[in-house]
């Protein structure tokens, strides 16, 4: 199921992480990987499923032999990492469609899974949150969703994480059947002795003395614990001597720092590329997502449609209150101002005549970005960023999705569209707000006289008009293309959420200041 010889990983700064793994899996085995924190377990992981992530950030990666199908091999993330925007039902379906050739699941057969984990077939009911799962369930909902994937070869990254000791021997035992009746392997990196034990035809440890993997036990361990036929009693002694090795091999080499070596050598041309990436990444999102939503959108539309509905609630539905209220008091304190300063001899009314819907074209489409982007465009950027960080779009990948077809082109063009639902709602507000400051000074016709410049403009305003149209269109897939870009970036760790939403708003801020600036050269020019 796997073959690796001589895998040997460098850090960028040239420091050598693993030196030298060998390590062969056969179908029907449970392997266990050991080992302490900074040995290594999660880098092996992602030369297993983000191979392209660490050669972009780069790692060094060198292999005598790597054998691995890639169509084959499921993850099961720390904490599951299940996909909070579906629910329970959702989750298991997806993973089923993308196993049977893209085939509808059958009806029951999610509810069948979750009873091969030992859970109740109720929660395939949908509706049923993955929010409202225990930590146990939430795991074995992993399990069932990555069994249900017809993948042959098993990732369980941490798996016992959060459980008690009585959970931990369930998922241990719920391991072992699975492995057994679906003729499938598995490798499971843990801390945990107990899981260990209970899992493993084989224990290996990580070693952080020379950063290659050493097989413990090898010529008497008596294989996992938790298979029929084992009692208690060995059970007991082989956990104390297994913790022991652990505790003894951490207590003599746990401070240890992997060993230096040379920094990969950069070019110029790798330095321009790191600080143009940010920049071109943007308009790469904006291509893909205009090529795959089409595709997506025909053949998978319940998927299209609940990724979007998702955004849609996040950068409409919820702040819809927020942009009404401003718009209209920006509205209303644009014109009060407007007209109290307009000049000595000129009367309010003859003034708001004058300047009739001006106002709304030439505010609204730089506010209304500037606050979509704050609101609306950071909401979505920490939503995809959490994804990131959670492992949730890794674990997409696993179930062989394509999270740029699934998550980021349905996200992309909803995105959009909300903004110019936004943009067209805000200048609404604004006009509300003038009406108030017309009906103020008993201004008449003022419904035909604020929306004259935007629904039938004059001749000669017809470019401010065009300029307002155009800067809304812009601003819709920029800022789109922005959020999903930063959003969907790898997040190794939670500053990097943090850090995607700010640069987003910095990044679309400049943006909605250059078009305006260019734009207005160009129409007072012409």
């Amino acid at each position: 199921m796997l073959a690796v010889k001589g895998l040997r990983v460098a850090l960028p700064d040239g420091r050598v992480l693993i030196d030298g793994v060998d390590l062969s899996i056969e179908p029907g085995e449970v392997v266990v990987l050991l080992g302490g924190s900074g040995a290594g377990k999660s880098t092996f992981a992602r030369v297993l499923f983000e191979r392209e992530e660490l050669d972009a950030a780069g790692f060094e990666i060198v292999s005598a032999q790597l054998d691995l199908d890639r169509a084959q091999l499921g993850l099961v993330p720390q904490r599951g990492a299940l996909f909070d925007h579906l629910d329970v039902r959702g989750n298991l379906d997806l993973a089923l469609r993308h196993a049977e050739g893209e085939q509808p699941p059958k009806e029951g057969e999610a509810a069948e899974w979750l009873q091969r984990v030992g859970l109740d077939p109720a929660l395939a009911e949908p509706g049923t949150p993955v929010t409202g799962l225990s930590g146990g369930q939430a795991q074995r909902v992993a399990v069932a969703r990555v069994l249900a994937s017809k993948r042959k070869l098993l990732f369980l990254d941490e798996p016992s994480v959060g459980l008690d000791p009585h959970r931990v021997r369930v998922l241990a035992r719920l391991i072992r059947e699975q492995v057994k009746a679906l003729g499938i392997s598995a490798i499971v990196v843990t801390h945990d002795v107990a899981l260990a034990a209970g899992v493993g035809d084989k224990l290996y440890l990580l070693s952080l003395e020379h950063r290659r993997l050493e097989h413990l036990f090898a010529d008497r361990w008596p294989g996992a614990l938790e298979d029929p036929g084992h009692p208690d009693g060995e059970r007991g002694k082989w956990i104390v001597e297994l913790e022991a090795a652990l505790v003894d091999h951490l207590e003599e080499h746990g401070d240890a720092k992997p060993p230096a070596g040379t920094p990969k050598p950069r070019s110029a041309l790798s330095g321009v590329g790191r600080f143009a990436e940010p920049l071109i990444a943007p308009f790469r999102v904006a291509m893909l997502s205009l090529v795959r939503a089409p595709t997506q959108l025909f053949k998978h539309p319940k998927d299209f449609f609940i990724v979007a509905r998702r955004v849609a609630a996040q950068t409409l539905l919820r702040p819809l209150p927020f942009y009404l209220i401003v718009s209209t008091l920006i509205g209303y304190t644009v014109l009060y101002v407007i007209s109290r300063v307009g000049g000595a001899g000129v009367r309010p009314d003859a003034l708001l005549r004058s300047i009739g819907g001006s106002y709304v074209i030439a505010l609204a489409p730089a506010l209304s970005a500037l606050l979509f982007v704050a609101a609306s465009g950071s909401a979505t950027n920490a939503w995809l960023g959490s994804m990131g960080l959670t492992k949730q779009t890794l674990a997409l990948d696993a179930l062989g999705v394509d999270r740029k077809a699934y998550l980021w082109a349905p996200a992309w063009l909803a995105i959009a569209i909300c903004y110019l639902l936004v943009a067209a709602l805000f200048a609404l507000g604004m006009i509300a707000g003038g009406l108030l400051v017309c009906r103020s000074y008993g201004v008449p016709n003022a419904w035909e006289l604020l929306t004259g410049d935007i629904l039938d403009p004059r001749p000669e305003r017809m470019p401010y008009a065009l300029r307002a149209g155009f800067l809304v269109w812009i601003y819709a897939w920029g800022i789109a293309s922005d959020v999903v870009a930063k959003g969907g970036a790898p997040k190794p760790e939670a500053d990097a959420v943090t850090r995607g939403m700010t640069a987003s708003v910095v990044a679309c801020t400049l943006w909605v200041v250059a078009w305006e600036l260019f734009t207005v050269v160009v129409v007072f020019r012409s």
